[in-house]
């Protein structure tokens, strides 16, 4: 049997069985089929409009929360934020859901914001690192002891709705001849990005430059001042720039200080090197000290020390003991 589908809208959809008689060719239907058939015809054409129509238990469309807009922002929060509807009771309440169309895993909001009525008009989760960055469901449900209030809902993905911090400059030095500038984004939804530089050298007016690499680097800089900001490279024909970082001033004349890193690091080595040295100074003078070297005494013979461990013998030098002599040889003149 072939089928006939009616829909009205998004609210309803009615479906009418409308085969043909499977009799042989040429062949009359029954008069109960035929019967039958009419009254099918009859009810699909001359049933009222209103019947098809969503039943009004719905409630009051403009009482639903409006203008429903989310973002994420600040790398880790996610906020949404509504109107109280126009025709909206006094007593509206409102609250917002996430739900995952993937996996519809659902989350409520963790913290709203009132208004002076104490209606809730925004929300803010604190932590986006748990949410997936898949497509996402944005739910705002209605109450009221008046009268039911209808929902409002938008979809998206994360990552298309965030709004990107302005870089953080992580390091940065230059010289007469080379100057280099570094600076970081973070995400947790995106890790590819593109950045926009704004570089001003000396008086000269000011020119932009897109590059996709977190770095800067120019030769014989002189004396500039940059700044960069960045957004999503994926979503970049239709996403905005994120904010300007801190404006970087350079002065890479001669003689331009080194970078702060960079002393630290050189003043910490020469200080350890020379704790080194007087260390190793103070423990040479101290084992002198205490273990002095044995006198050694010289062959007047061949002029040499004897087994690289004596002395010249002073005869008119004081001694501690008196050693008596008991034989002198004489072995020869020099």
């Amino acid at each position: 049997m072939a089928r006939r589908t009616l829909s009205v809208g998004f609210w309803c959809q009615i479906c009418v069985k409308v085969g043909t008689f499977g009799g042989p060719a040429g062949a009359r239907p029954p008069v109960g089929a035929a019967l039958a058939m009419a009254f099918i015809w009859l009810a699909v054409f001359l049933v009222p409009v209103s019947g098809l129509l969503p039943p009004d238990h719905e409630g009051n469309p403009r009482a639903a929360a409006e203008n429903l807009t989310c973002w994420v922002h600040d790398v880790d929060f996610l906020t949404c934020s509504w109107a109280v509807g126009r025709e909206a009771p006094r007593d509206v309440q409102y609250n917002l859901y996430l739900e995952n169309l993937d996996s519809y895993e659902k989350w409520p909001c963790s913290q709203y914001r009132a208004d002076e009525q104490g209606t809730n008009v925004q929300c803010r989760f604190h932590n986006i690192s748990v949410l997936s960055k898949d497509q996402t469901r944005f739910l705002v449900n209605g109450t009221s002891s008046v009268s039911k209030i209808p929902c409002s809902e938008t979809s998206d993905r994360l990552d298309k709705i965030e709004v990107l911090d302005a870089p953080n400059i992580t390091s940065k030095w230059c010289n007469q001849s080379y100057s280099f500038m570094q600076w970081q984004v973070r995400s947790h939804l995106n890790d590819d990005f593109k950045y926009e530089l704004q570089i001003q050298k000396g008086t000269e007016l000011p020119y932009k430059e897109e590059i996709y690499k977190a770095f800067l680097e120019m030769n014989n800089p002189g004396t500039y001042t940059v700044q960069v900001r960045a957004r999503d490279a994926t979503f970049s024909h239709y996403k905005p720039w994120g904010p300007w970082s801190v404006p970087q001033h350079f002065v890479c004349e001669e003689g331009a200080r080194l970078p702060v890193w960079l002393t630290s690091l050189l003043i910490a080595l020469g200080t350890l090197l020379a704790m080194g040295l007087v260390l190793r100074f103070c423990r040479f003078s101290v084992m002198q000290k205490l273990f002095p070297p044995i006198p050694r005494m010289k062959d007047h013979i061949n002029g040499k020390l004897q087994n690289g461990r004596t002395m010249t013998w002073d005869p008119d030098q004081d001694s501690q003991e008196e050693c008596p002599v008991a034989e002198v040889q004489v072995l020869g003149e020099t």
